[in-house]
């Protein structure tokens, strides 16, 4: 995403914790973060014409990825540590640029950003904290979305914009993740209601 914020990407909590779980606290504050963001479709067909990919998936699994790491004086070991996640979809129906059947990784920002390491384990508790970018809410195994789809790093994929992601709801209807016009357009409907506008 092209954005600017000083957070990027995710984890699930059982693979952010591995190996340190001894260290962080089980209680994980959020820290919701801003975004300005590079993309903001002012219609349907525009946020169309700016997909590579439209589709109807469902999350399969939440992977943390590497950390990116920036300089940052005063902050410890003076950077900040950027944490990212991969969400690996299944394609339920591909309305452009992908088929039903294939999996694809996407790349997210937020999640759990994990502190350095205390110097002493026995010293006290060092919380983790989930980031959550603004529009970007994190992906839970087993939901189901609409995702229109732009090229992300190292061969993921990820939404053109908070207006190309909705979750599709326990009714089958299209929840958007800001308020926008083309969650005007197509918010609130039932997936089979809008996949003609979204082939053609």
């Amino acid at each position: 995403m092209k954005s600017r914020y000083g957070w990027i990407a995710g984890a699930a909590l059982a693979l952010a914790l591995g190996g340190q779980g001894a260290y962080y606290h089980a209680q994980r504050p959020a820290v919701n973060v801003d975004a300005s963001w590079f993309n903001h479709p002012k219609s349907l067909a525009e946020a169309k014409s700016k997909s590579s990919a439209i589709v109807l998936a469902q999350v399969v699994s939440a992977q943390r990825g590497a950390d990116l790491v920036t300089v940052a004086k005063g902050e410890p070991n003076d950077e900040d540590r950027i944490p990212t996640q991969q969400i690996t979809v299944r394609v339920l129906k591909g309305y452009k640029g992908a088929k039903a059947g294939t999996t694809l990784t996407l790349f997210q920002t937020g999640g759990l950003a994990l502190p350095p390491p205390p110097k002493d384990p026995k010293g006290g508790v060092t919380e983790a904290k989930q980031v959550i970018l603004e529009g970007d809410p994190l992906y839970k195994v087993g939901e189901q979305y609409l995702l229109m789809l732009e090229a992300g790093p190292r061969g993921t994929v990820r939404p053109i914009s908070p207006e190309g992601r909705f979750r599709v709801d326990a009714r089958g209807n299209l929840q958007p993740m800001v308020e926008s016009n083309v969650a005007r357009e197509i918010g609130g409907k039932p997936v089979a209601g809008v996949e003609g506008s979204l082939s053609n």
